[in-house]
């Protein structure tokens, strides 16, 4: 009798209604999207549904630990990775609402040590990621350090010190960067007089009974009932071994049942207050006016036409999502172990499956237009061929081609993944097979192909410039191999050729072949491209995704 008090109470406490269940059904919908986790053998996956104020499902599948065979539950005890970001940013808007920082404020008044790259840094420009920074996590995979590696946030402000410029003028653009929000949990351990962990726990998850949440700022702390992330390599599981103690974009500890307590906040505000709350949901904004629908670590978003609020993670193994339907009162949250679980995707799915009356009642999916169901614009062969050619984005670093085929132009961004072009004018397309209204407005020169404008839905132009493609044997390539210092990264490259052409060396592992773009550019696929100095090929500048413009000099050959 006393077994079943306590689970009643239990039950009420995690907010529960016996009577708000989801039924049998829907249940088993959701049951099966996880079930190739749903085994002794796998790590996997917890999940929570909540709807009016009531964590109206939890489940876990798999195990949090393959190693003892422990499962996972609703209680299990995740590394949420990026989702943390919306933490750190209510620690910010708290100190913000006490008056003891201004979001206007020069980051440096701060962090002094921080460089000051020529530009004003503002706390507001982290919150938003519009500061130009680059990305920490970036350069340390850029410089061969493994996210296994131990690593604190005191170094990462040490390797963000070294970095001589920004990506972009601060303010100019939105560009996800993890470095701002390691910044912004220094500045709360600088502020408060407390880490970001006590001051978390004091004014956020203590007043909420979040009491399985903390910022893990020890990675050797015990934790019980923690949850281990793995890999797949083969037909077998690797565990992940975890050994970071930087925190603020991350490495925040959590649970089910307290994202849920969380969750119901943003209704029935414990902490903060509306002026919190309104904080939280702002959107930044760039130096020309315009919003970003990022706000503070939390994306404002539409999924079918009903807005969301939203923000994911990934790091290690994990994959996490947190989706809220603010005015549907209804939120899911997917905690992963295991990468690949692509937990937005299946998020997406319960929505569909719990939400099914009010999407069905939104706004219809955008179709795909497959054929020529408007009067094209009648082009011979020769004047569609005089727009072949392979186009290069300087500010984006990649490369498309265009070519005729069956009397149809084509847009490449690769082996087997092309889209026809329909033409609505002389020099202009509209894109086939695609959901969005992609058009693609070609510039000649002379005759000859110059650049061509991609715009997505009349916005966001990109400039791709057409360039004479080159092969390995058309270039020296044995003038470039050596080794590349970078000051920025404190590292080596070694640039070594092979019969395959070159080939890229951080720490004696091979990063991948260097494939010639044009005369001194190469691309390495999935780490960056690699771009010599016109004048001086003992220069190179290296951009990958969330990085730009890192300098490398060759070193001096001694004997």
């Amino acid at each position: 009798m006393k077994a079943v008090i306590t689970i009643f109470f239990v039950v009420l406490a995690l907010g529960l209604d016996v009577n708000a269940q989801i039924n049998p059904e829907e249940q088993a919908k959701i049951d099966s999207i996880f079930s190739q986790w749903d085994h002794p053998n796998s790590p996997g996956v917890a999940i929570g549904t909540v709807k009016d104020g009531k964590l109206v499902y939890s489940k876990g599948y798999g195990m949090a630990n393959l190693d003892y065979g422990i499962p996972i539950s609703g209680t299990s005890k995740f590394y949420i990775a990026s989702m943390a970001k919306q933490f750190t940013a209510a620690c910010i808007a708290l100190l913000a609402i006490e008056g003891k920082i201004d979001l206007d404020d020069e980051v440096h008044a701060y962090i002094p040590e921080l460089p000051r790259y020529g530009e004003v840094i503002t706390i507001r420009n982290l919150v938003h990621h519009t500061s130009g920074l680059r990305d920490y996590l970036e350069l340390m995979y850029l410089s061969g350090t493994s996210f296994e590696d131990y690593f604190t946030i005191e170094d990462g402000i040490q390797l963000l010190g070294r970095q001589s410029n920004v990506n972009f003028l601060p303010g100019e653009k939105h560009s996800y960067s993890n470095s701002g929000y390691i910044l912004l949990a220094e500045i709360v351990n600088r502020v408060s007089g407390m880490t970001i962990r006590e001051y978390a726990d004091r004014n956020i998850f203590k007043p909420l009974g979040m009491n399985d949440t903390f910022f893990n700022d020890d990675h050797s702390q015990i934790i019980n009932n923690r949850v281990v992330s793995y890999r797949k390599e083969s037909d077998t599981f690797k565990r992940y071994v975890q050994n970071f103690d930087a925190l603020g974009d991350g490495n925040l500890i959590t649970t089910i049942k307290d994202l849920y307590l969380w969750d119901q906040n943003f209704y029935r505000p414990k902490v903060g207050g509306a002026k919190f709350l309104d904080l939280m949901l702002t959107k930044g904004r760039l130096n020309n006016g315009d919003t970003i629908d990022y706000a503070f670590g939390l994306v404002h978003d539409t999924y079918k036409g009903l807005p969301t609020l939203s923000h994911g993670g990934a790091f290690l193994g994990f994959r996490t999502q947190f989706i809220r339907f603010p005015e549907q009162r209804f939120s899911i949250i997917v905690l992963a172990s295991v990468s690949g679980s692509n937990p937005t995707g299946k998020a997406y799915q319960i929505a569909d499956i719990l939400l099914k009356d009010k999407l069905s009642a939104s706004e219809p999916e955008v179709q795909k237009l497959t054929s020529f169901e408007v009067e094209p614009v009648p082009l011979t062969k020769d004047e569609l061929r005089q727009f072949e050619a392979s186009y290069w984005s300087y500010e984006e670093n990649y490369s498309r081609k265009i070519y005729l085929k069956s009397d149809t132009l084509r847009y490449s961004r690769g082996e087997q993944n092309e889209n026809r072009l329909l033409p609505i004018d002389r020099n202009e397309f509209q894109m086939l097979d695609v959901t969005d209204g992609l058009r693609v407005n070609f510039h000649l020169k002379y005759g000859k192909p110059y650049k061509m404008i991609v715009t997505v839905n009349g916005n966001n132009p990109s400039e791709l410039y057409a360039y004479m493609p080159l092969e390995a044997k058309d270039q020296d390539l044995k003038a470039l191999e050596g080794s590349y210092y970078s000051k920025e990264l404190d590292c080596t490259y070694v640039l070594k050729v092979r019969l395959d052409g070159l080939v890229l060396m951080v720490n004696d592992v091979e990063m991948g072949h260097l494939r010639p773009v044009m005369d001194g550019l190469f691309v390495i696929e999935d780490f960056g491209v690699i771009k010599f100095d016109e004048k001086n090929k003992n220069v190179f500048v290296l951009d990958a995704n969330r990085v730009k413009q890192i300098k490398f000099s060759k070193s001096k050959t001694i004997g």
